[in-house]
C-alpha cells in the first residue's frame, strides 16, 4: 500500500466493466477490516506494463494498493484496511495506469464498487442496503445517500441497537417499508433516475422492486407514486408483518 499521491492524467480511459472485478471484505483474526480482490483483466485494452492499483475509501478515508501490472498482477498479500473508517462498508475502484513517459494517465478504471463485511452465509452477498451503526443524535435511523446508493444508518446510542435490527420483529415492520418508500421515491420522483441503469445502484433497486411486486415499472411518470405503494405493500406481504405484528391470541380456558 502507498500513499504517495501523484497527479493523474484521465485522458481517453476505458471503463472496465463491474462484472470483471469483485471484492470481498472480511475481518482478520485481530478484528481489523481487510478485502479479497479478484481481477479479471485479460480483455481490457491496456499497455502490459501498465500498473494496476486498487483503492478503497468510505467517505474520508482512503487507502491504495499497488497491485502490479496488467502483464504480471501482483495482489499484495497485505490487503488491511487499517485506515479505512468504516465498520463494514467499504468502496473500492480499481485504476489500470500507463507510467511511460513520465505521464501517469489512466487508460481504464473501474470505479463504486461496493462491498460489505459478512460473516457465515451472508459472506459475498451483494447488499442493496448497507447499514451503519452511528451517533445520530435524537434520530433512531436515517438514509444516508452515497455516491454507490443508499445506506441506512442506526443509532449507536441505543444499547442493543444492532440485535434489535436483526431480530426484532416490530423494529423491522415499523422502519423497513418507510425505508423502501423513501428510496424509490428519491430514485424516481426526487432524481428522476434513469430505469434501464442495471450497473447503477439505482437501477438495482428498481430490478429488485419490479421482482418483488411482480409488476413492471409504469412506462408512465404519473403512475409512479401508485407502484411504490404496490411495492411497499408486496413487501410487508411478503414479510408477513401484519399477522407478525399482531398480538397472539390467548388459548381458550
Amino acid at each position: 500500500m502507498t500513499s504517495v499521491v501523484r497527479k493523474l492524467n484521465f485522458t481517453d480511459r476505458v471503463k472496465i466493466p463491474k462484472s470483471s472485478v469483485r471484492f470481498d471484505v472480511r475481518r482478520d483474526s485481530g478484528g481489523v477490516l481487510a478485502f479479497d480482490a479478484r481481477l479479471g483483466l485479460d480483455d481490457i485494452d491496456a499497455p502490459p506494463h501498465a500498473r494496476v492499483y486498487v483503492e478503497a475509501w468510505y467517505r474520508t478515508s482512503y487507502m491504495r494498493f499497488d497491485c502490479g501490472t496488467i502483464a504480471q498482477l501482483a495482489i499484495p498479500s497485505d490487503r488491511r484496511l487499517q485506515e479505512i473508517e468504516s465498520r463494514n462498508v467499504v468502496r473500492f475502484r480499481v485504476k489500470v495506469v500507463d507510467n511511460s513517459a513520465n505521464e501517469h494517465r489512466i487508460v481504464a478504471v473501474a470505479d463504486d464498487i461496493l462491498a460489505v463485511a459478512r460473516s457465515g452465509a451472508e459472506a459475498g452477498r451483494i447488499s442493496l442496503l448497507p447499514v451503519e451503526f452511528n451517533d445520530l443524535g435524537d434520530e433512531i435511523w436515517r438514509l444516508q445517500y452515497e455516491i454507490t446508493g443508499p445506506v441506512l444508518e442506526l443509532n449507536n446510542r441505543i444499547a442493543g441497537i444492532e440485535q434489535t435490527a436483526r431480530h426484532d420483529t416490530h423494529f423491522f415492520a415499523l422502519v423497513y417499508p418507510a425505508v423502501v418508500r423513501e428510496i424509490l421515491t428519491r430514485i424516481l420522483l426526487i432524481d428522476q433516475q434513469p430505469p434501464a441503469e442495471d450497473d447503477e445502484w439505482w437501477g438495482l433497486w428498481l430490478r429488485w422492486a419490479a421482482e418483488m411486486s411482480d409488476s413492471p415499472l409504469p412506462s408512465e411518470t404519473d403512475d409512479y407514486a401508485a407502484w411504490i405503494g404496490e411495492v411497499v405493500a408486496a413487501f410487508c406481504g411478503r414479510h408477513d408483518l401484519v399477522r407478525r405484528m399482531s398480538p397472539a391470541e390467548e388459548p381458550d380456558a
